[in-house]
């Protein structure tokens, strides 16, 4: 092979290698994104084996707009409020506008300090215009919305589709069949009048 042909060759492999590279970051920062689901906060519904034998499940989450049409049960990803540098991927429990009743249980495991901060809310919390109320499925083992309250909508960075990983479930939503023991009334978002146009 000549010289000539061999450096047209190389340059093509290099521009092919880097638009698909190009691309591939686009698509992850924008439109989609497969992360594990490390720790027990989400078992049993995803990773419920992680605590025997360290499996982890694979999600793929949409990352376009993923606060559209958002709904109660939904799983999603969002940069932790106390370490930005950290992604957390809870459940929806509450929407703007919904009071949400504070588990019992979720309450007691807090320390003290914490309780009475919610305490002063008299065990319910209405959630503000812009927010959602997140939790893990495992309470024991979930640093949520319990611990640092309502969580802006702005911090949401996408919402789970389905399961990459294990291949066995793929596609599958096991997180559509469990139910939060923590009550909510429904409500209806109300937009303060200071953040009127």
């Amino acid at each position: 092979m000549s010289p000539i042909l061999t450096g047209r060759v190389l340059y093509q492999c290099a521009k092919t290698s880097i638009f698909t590279t190009a691309v591939a970051i686009f698509a992850n920062d924008n439109l989609f994104e497969i992360v594990s689901i490390s720790g027990m906060s989400m078992t049993p519904a995803l990773s419920p084996d992680h605590n025997t034998s360290g499996t982890q499940d694979w999600i793929v989450l949409w990352k376009m707009q993923p606060t559209n049409n958002i709904k109660r049960g939904d799983i999603v990803s969002y940069l932790s409020p106390h370490d930005v540098d950290k992604i957390v991927v809870k459940r929806v429990i509450g929407l703007d506008g919904d009071t949400v009743l504070l588990d019992q249980r979720r309450r007691s495991a807090m320390p003290p300090e914490k309780q009475r901060g919610w305490d002063s809310w008299g065990g319910k919390c209405v959630v503000p215009y812009g927010h959602l109320w997140v939790e893990g499925d495992h309470w024991r083992g979930s640093l949520d919305s319990n611990h640092y309250g309502p969580i802006p909508k702005s911090l949401i960075d996408g919402r789970a589709l389905g399961l990459v990983w294990p291949w066995s479930r793929f596609g599958q939503t096991p997180w559509t069949q469990y139910r939060s023991k923590t009550r909510v009334i429904e409500g209806i978002a109300v937009c303060p009048k200071e953040w009127e146009l």
